[in-house]
């Protein structure tokens, strides 16, 4: 049992925020509070519309969906399975992915896409100070 422990709670969590995606109850904090998207913003999305198999609207929301989808399942089973990785390699993993995501993010930005324009005026700290 301890050895699935990681992988129970990582898809305790899924699930839960999926329900909670799929019904509108959860949003994106740094949006909700600042209006400003955070770099897997669309990400929800675009497994939504996987699942619906509408491939080309998955890319339209967030074109690096295929990590998240092939890359959550492998790291369960390697931590399942044990498999002997050295941390070196999981840090450089994590800095291809973080620069990978963040370069998108900014092309997106440039590219002006509707997924991830910025919004102050609909963030919670506006409503807040200017009394609307």
């Amino acid at each position: 049992m301890k050895k699935y422990t990681a992988l129970i709670v990582a898809t305790g969590t899924l699930l839960i925020v999926g329900a909670l995606v799929l019904t509108g109850i959860y949003r994106c904090p740094l949006r909700y509070f600042f209006g400003v998207p955070c770099p897997l913003c669309g990400m929800s999305r675009a497994l939504y519309s996987l699942l619906t198999l509408d491939i080309e609207k998955a890319f339209y929301y967030h074109a690096l969906w295929p990590v998240v989808v092939v890359g959550i399942p492998t790291a369960a089973i390697l931590k399942i399975r044990k498999v002997d990785i050295k941390r070196y390699q999981i840090n450089l993993i994590c800095i291809i992915l973080a620069v990978v995501v963040i370069g998108y993010y900014i092309y997106r930005h440039i590219q002006g896409s509707p997924v991830v324009q910025v919004n102050f005026g609909n963030s919670l700290i506006y409503r807040v100070y200017s009394h609307e």
